[in-house]
């Protein structure tokens, strides 16, 4: 299979984390904390995320087979990505109860994350554009 482009990964990862973090703090925000719980333990959505990433993360390394897997893991890295970088300082740095989660440092740390994952994701598609050349 050809490799994709830079420029369509760049689209394929970003543009997804992008949306996933805004629709999660929109949701949040607009319908409140919700949980996902099992056998009383609360599952934060970064562990959904780091679930997403690993799978993505080994088919990237091994190369995809096709372009519908090289597209999708790429997908699928964006969106497990902005789960992680949006809960980082609210489970590390906060109590982690319902109003942290809604508060400013929450919602500035994780600008501040999703602000550094994007700049190594742009700095990456700079790195590997020019090797395209």
């Amino acid at each position: 299979m050809t490799p994709l482009p830079a420029k369509q990964t760049l689209k394929l990862i970003l543009l997804p984390m992008l949306a996933t973090f805004a629709t999660q703090r929109l949701y949040l925000h607009l319908a409140g904390v919700q949980h996902v719980r099992t056998g009383g333990l609360v599952i934060h959505h970064l562990f959904f995320g780091v679930m997403m990433i690993i799978p993505a993360a080994f088919v990237l390394a091994f190369g995809p087979r096709n372009r519908t897997s090289a597209v999708l893991s790429r997908i699928v890295l964006g969106i497990g990505s902005a789960m992680v970088l949006d809960e980082m300082v609210y489970l590390i740095a906060t109590q982690a109860s319902d109003s942290d989660y809604v508060s400013s440092l929450s919602l500035k740390g994780a600008l501040v994350f999703m602000g550094f994952g994007t700049l190594l994701l742009l700095g990456l598609y700079r790195w590997c554009r020019r090797s395209e050349v």
